[in-house]
């Protein structure tokens, strides 16, 4: 039978330089290890006489070709690798180029248009949500294991002003003023989670005693005490932070909460937390003579907020409490309804099933911003199941219980401080609201006006 003709196929190889030409051919199928079922593709070479006798594979390998298809294959492989090894460094030089080229372009164009910076512009690539300020998650995994460290005034959220000192030089040490570092103390107490017995620790951070204050205190003059408590998902230690600084002089105590939080209403946590701040109480006492617990000052921050609404609530006035500043939180409807406070008879579930009087009597200033995301300014839900009074509501039931006739300030009716924040102050009873205009639950960047506001507070309360 007469062969038929083959068609043959000339590809030029970008990255070959002695192999120029390819033979795509269809030959027959054949018995024996050489017999193919598919298309065979066979390289043709220089001609040195009749037929094929050698295939030049590159500048340094030969090959015979007369007919090992074995060498043929091989030398196909060879050129094949090279090729997709040329093609892929080609596409992935061009891929970035291409980025780094269209990346620079929109970040000097961001940059000339906006003068952020280089802070600035990492929080606002952070803040998915646009809130106005960086939750646990929305951080990267790297920075996210110093969170607590940068979230100064610990509840829950990072701010831009946070953010800013926690990058900057003066923020890398931010105890350096201080001499003295906070010790650890542990209580052991037993419920339902923890039947076997679990140490509740907190830390105490001593007054350093700096030039500036051995002239205007005398050093046998005692310690007035501020407890200090975290939002849920912080930790008590860096809670501590810059108050040692603002609030020269006093001793400052870092309660840890169970699970990293405080039991309110829907917490991780169903411990004992009124217990344990009688309990921790007593340990300053016995532990720190100098310690002035007649003047006993609590900040608290979120969950840490709710925390102090519990202790006014709740304790039983064997407790001196001078000074109440719960920040970004109000009470949950459980706690306050009918004109009336509640307390639970369970620590263990969230039922508020008993009616009670408050009897503590403070000075007592709630802040609370209006952009506030996860605790609703205006009252609302938190979450599923939890459900807080309006933030000035709040303030309100406290001027009553505190024996204010008057009706509830009006929201214009309120004094401006500054341009963000409005003071609403009910005269008589001890209650003062600001309202943060515009603020998140980081109180975004009224926080240092606030941190300010906080000390004089507390400072011309102790005096």
């Amino acid at each position: 039978m007469r062969r038929k003709r083959r068609q043959s196929k000339a590809l030029i190889f970008a990255d070959c330089k002695r192999v120029r030409f390819t033979q795509i051919s269809e030959p027959r199928k054949r018995k024996g290890p050489c017999s193919l079922a598919s298309r065979r593709i066979t390289l043709k070479g220089e001609r040195t006489g009749r037929g094929t006798q050698k295939v030049t594979a590159g500048p340094h390998i030969q090959l015979l070709a007369s007919p090992p298809h074995e060498a043929i294959q091989q030398t196909c492989c060879f050129q094949v690798r090279r090729i997709d090894t040329h093609m892929r460094r080609t596409i992935l030089s061009f891929h970035t180029v291409t980025f780094l080229f269209i990346g620079g372009f929109l970040i000097s164009a961001d940059a000339n248009a906006t003068q952020v910076s280089p802070q600035e512009r990492a929080f606002r690539a952070w803040d998915k949500n646009r809130d106005g300020v960086l939750e646990r998650g929305e951080v990267p995994p790297g920075p996210r294991q110093i969170f607590d460290r940068v979230d100064s005034n610990r509840d829950g959220t990072i701010t831009l002003a946070e953010h800013i000192a926690a990058t900057s030089e003066a923020a890398a040490a931010p105890n350096t003023n201080n001499s003295a570092e906070s010790k650890r103390h542990t209580i052991r107490q037993k419920w339902n989670q923890e039947r076997a017995g679990f140490e509740r620790e907190f830390f105490v951070q001593t007054p350093s005693l700096s030039p500036t204050n051995a002239s205007t205190r005398r050093a046998n003059s005692k310690w007035p005490v501020t407890f200090v408590f975290h939002g849920n998902g912080g930790t008590a230690r860096p809670t501590i932070g810059r108050w040692p600084q603002l609030l020269a002089g006093h001793l400052i105590v870092a309660p840890q909460g169970y699970q990293r939080s405080w039991n309110i209403s829907d917490e991780k946590s169903k411990a004992p937390d009124v217990e344990f701040f009688y309990l921790m109480v007593k340990s300053i006492a016995k532990q720190y003579p100098k310690a002035d617990l007649s003047k006993i000052s609590l900040i608290g921050f979120s969950n840490g907020a709710g925390f102090i609404f519990r202790l006014l609530i709740e304790l039983d006035g064997t407790i001196q409490i001078t000074n109440a500043v719960p920040l970004v939180s109000s009470m949950v409807e459980q706690q306050y309804h009918d004109q009336c406070f509640w307390k639970r008879s369970d620590d263990s579930n969230t039922n508020y099933d008993l009616k009670t009087a408050p009897v503590v009597r403070c000075n007592l200033l709630t802040i609370h911003g209006t952009a506030d995301r996860v605790v609703p300014y205006a009252g609302g839900m938190r979450g599923a199941h939890a459900k807080h009074l309006a933030a000035q509501l709040t303030a309100y039931a406290w001027a009553k219980q505190r024996g204010y006739a008057g009706k509830q300030v009006a929201d214009n009716s309120g004094k401006p401080i500054n341009n963000n924040i409005i003071r609403y102050n009910y005269q008589g009873a001890q209650v003062t609201h600001l309202k943060i205009l515009d603020g998140g639950h980081g109180l975004s960047a009224a926080n240092r006006q606030v941190n300010e506001l906080v000390r004089d507070f507390i400072q011309g309360n102790v005096r």
